[in-house]
């Protein structure tokens, strides 16, 4: 169950998601703070190159603000399903904890696809899923049908 404190963090993650929607771009968002403060260490969206992704970006912003290569006792939080290449990337910092969003039945990697924290030799985070999912999934939609009707590539 999520306290209010993560409710909160996971709330400002679909906003900045909803910003992307307005500019019309996959509206994914990561945040990353401290695990014992709850400070906000770095947050992204996705932009519009393939590994152009939320998770990565944030990770990329919370190593150079701490100048460190891991990211012990840091939690992210992110409003889809990271995909395997951003779990792969989630194990190798040490994050400690990731809460997500929606699923991502065809591109996940954590819960869904090849599920990337029970292989050997990668670090599993704490996994909180499906925080505030339908809020997170009806962006998601949005995002698409609008791809759909105007038939605009991704």
């Amino acid at each position: 169950m999520l306290n209010i404190e993560s409710v909160n963090l996971m709330q400002l993650t679909i906003d900045l998601a909803k910003k992307n929607l307005a500019k019309n771009k996959i509206p994914v968002a990561a945040i990353i703070v401290d695990g014992q403060t709850n400070e906000i260490i770095a947050k992204a969206t996705n932009d519009n190159s393939p590994i152009g992704h939320a998770e990565l970006k944030a990770i990329k912003k919370a190593l150079k603000k701490l100048n460190t290569n891991r990211l012990d006792g840091c939690e992210m939080y992110v409003n889809l399903e990271p995909c395997p290449m951003c779990a792969v990337a989630i194990s190798k910092v040490h994050l400690s904890k990731i809460y997500f969003g929606a699923e991502d039945e065809k591109g996940g990697g954590v819960i869904n696809g090849p599920k990337i924290f029970s292989l050997p030799n990668y670090r599993s985070p704490e996994i909180i899923s499906h925080c505030l999912a339908e809020q997170s999934s009806e962006l998601l939609k949005k995002f698409f049908l609008n791809k759909r009707k105007t038939k605009e590539a991704i």
